[in-house]
């Protein structure tokens, strides 16, 4: 049945997304026909993703069931301060707790995102425990050598409308994560387990995907709904309507499926895109704009979600897990502060004057095109990754072979490391860098080395020692981090130059640059604003120390994202201990 559009603004980006769906034609089907996505642009779908012999059990008795709520763009002293102050009734409640008491619940303090903190990269490691260098999501878009493949699950240079989408429709980003996931993890300890996941882009391994009807717009359009409504319109009362939506309607398709189906799911994982979408263009800026969005919108879906559990007696021995990907850190709305990939005095205007020649900012050029460089955006920072030129003065260049140290890496950082002291190739670039990494590149197939700082004048200098002497108190644990991103069978993946702009560690906000078009408030550095995450694990029948307890053994002293599919995989071994 086709659910009816409240907004006037979101019919318009709705038939915006329909008339895109119509262009991009057999180039964004992949599998499903331009009436099926269009139809699912209109309509929430639940599509079975793995066939069940109806002879089989419809779930695992073996383990304690799993709810886990994941929240785009949440840091966790918004969130905690919202829950421990009472702003959250609802989600305290759904917690076992009431009015800011939380006696069933841990709430972990010392979770960091993954580097870059930027969607895609933070959450495929959570729910892979891999760092990114191994599971190869490295940003929100990445350029895979071997292939000569630009990944885009979230666009940020390039338009591609139709890659969100079949992250959705024909599994875009699962098809990018060689590694297994969490619930791939767990179906091969227990093959009868039931797994629902609702909106996230990473599913492989559920019985049931669940969507909701502006669910895939919102991945694939949102940038489009940004330039033609929030920038025409950016007192438009109605935006952040726009994105709730995205967040109700997920809600409601997953109520449906609760109230409906004969069994509620062993795990169950349900993601809200709508508050970072919004954080993102919040004229009023990203903490006010997120507070809000928690009391205003997340609240009171997280009370619809208790009381449909509650009447199924699905949540009295149920572990909730809330978590996020990432911060985020208010920025300047305007071209000057935007270091986009666009007109004369833009980051790829640098690499042109020293002569490189840039892949252009499509998803898929002819295999004849020529290009030694080639330029990825994760927010806070940029990848710049380069060919071995001597291979391509006149052909398409070979990417299987890493670039020269000297005659390819060393010129590209020392043009960065100089313009950004004084500007000498692209002068608005002039103090916009707070730092240039470089390594020394190998193979691609091989674990790569790390990142070390930039200093001029050819010097690279490990990344410990670099701190050591120049102290960045605002960059939280980065040289690990950074370890984490650059190392590894996919560690090149991160580039062979990593800019970090001045962003999340500036006071000022007119200091701060970021890697995209114009926006609000941006993510992606080492910083704490976009790093501390929040972790909150509920047991109704356990105590908050115990709880702490178990959750603190598997985090380990230095808690990291990857730590959560173990983490996941620990709670729901849980069973026999659930009431201790």
């Amino acid at each position: 049945m086709l659910r009816v559009l409240h907004s006037a603004h979101a019919l318009q980006a709705l038939t915006l997304a329909l008339t895109l769906i119509v262009a991009c034609k057999g180039s964004c089907t992949c599998g499903r026909t331009t009436g099926e996505l269009a139809e699912l642009a209109v309509a929430g779908s639940t599509i079975e993703l793995r066939k069940r012999d109806k002879h089989t059990p419809k779930h695992s008795t073996a383990g304690t069931p799993l709810l886990v709520i994941a929240l785009d763009g949440i840091d966790r002293e918004i969130l905690y301060d919202l829950l421990t102050t009472g702003s959250l009734p609802e989600t305290s409640s759904l917690l076992g707790g009431i009015k800011g008491a939380h006696e069933h619940a841990h709430l972990e303090e010392n979770l960091l995102s993954t580097l870059p903190s930027i969607t895609m990269a933070a959450w495929t490691t959570a729910f892979t425990g891999k760092a990114p260098g191994e599971h190869g999501v490295t940003g929100n878009e990445f350029f895979i050598r071997e292939t000569q493949t630009f990944a885009a699950p979230a666009p940020v240079t390039i338009t591609a409308p139709h890659l969100p989408i079949q992250t959705y429709t024909d599994g875009y980003l699962n098809a990018l994560v060689p590694v297994p996931t969490v619930y791939q993890q767990l179906r091969a300890r227990e093959p009868h387990i039931s797994i629902w996941v609702a909106m996230h882009g990473l599913h492989q391994g559920a019985d049931t995907l669940i969507l909701t009807s502006r669910a895939a717009m919102a991945g694939a359009f949102g940038a489009m709904v940004e330039e033609t409504i929030m920038q025409e319109n950016p007192q438009e009362p109605d935006i952040r309507r726009l994105y709730a939506s995205l967040d109700q309607e997920v809600m409601e398709e997953t109520l449906d499926a609760i109230k409906d189906r004969k069994t509620v799911p062993d795990v169950l994982t349900i993601y809200f895109a709508g508050i970072d979408l919004y954080a993102h263009v919040a004229p009023e800026g990203p903490d006010q704009a997120r507070r809000d969005y928690l009391k205003e919108i997340i609240d009171p879906l997280m009370g619809e979600l208790r009381r449909a559990l509650m009447r199924r007696d699905a949540l009295e021995d149920r572990y909730i897990v809330i978590t996020s990907d990432h911060g985020h850190t208010r920025v300047v709305h305007d071209d000057a502060h935007a270091l986009s990939m666009k007109g004369p005095s833009e980051p790829p205007e640098l690499l042109r004057k020293l002569g490189f020649r840039l892949r252009p900012f499509e998803q898929k050029v002819s295999p004849d095109t020529v290009f030694d460089a080639v330029f990825a955006y994760q927010g806070a920072m940029a990848y710049v990754y380069l060919a071995d030129r001597s291979t391509c003065s006149d052909k398409p260049c070979d990417w299987n072979l890493p670039p020269r140290f000297e005659e390819d890496v060393l010129v590209v950082a020392e043009a960065f490391y100089k313009n950004s002291l004084e500007g000498h190739l692209v002068p608005t670039m002039k103090d916009s860098l707070d730092l240039v990494l470089a390594w020394r590149p190998v193979a691609a197939a091989k674990d790569d080395l790390p990142f070390e700082v930039y200093e001029g004048a050819g010097r690279l200098t490990p990344v410990e020692e670099f701190l050591s002497r120049h102290p960045h108190p605002g960059y939280l644990r980065f040289a690990e981090r950074l370890r984490d991103l650059a190392t590894g069978e996919r560690g090149e993946r991160a580039g062979d130059v990593l800019l970090i702009a001045r962003n999340g560690a500036e006071e000022d906000v007119e200091a701060r640059r970021y890697f995209a078009d114009v926006y609000h408030s941006w993510h992606g550095s080492p910083s704490r604003k976009d790093s501390e995450i929040p972790l909150i694990v509920a047991h109704p029948k356990k105590t908050a120390s115990q709880i702490a307890a178990l959750t603190r053994k598997v985090l380990g002293p230095r808690p990291s994202q990857q730590r959560l599919t173990p983490l996941l995989m620990r709670l729901r071994q849980d069973k026999d201990d659930a009431g201790r």
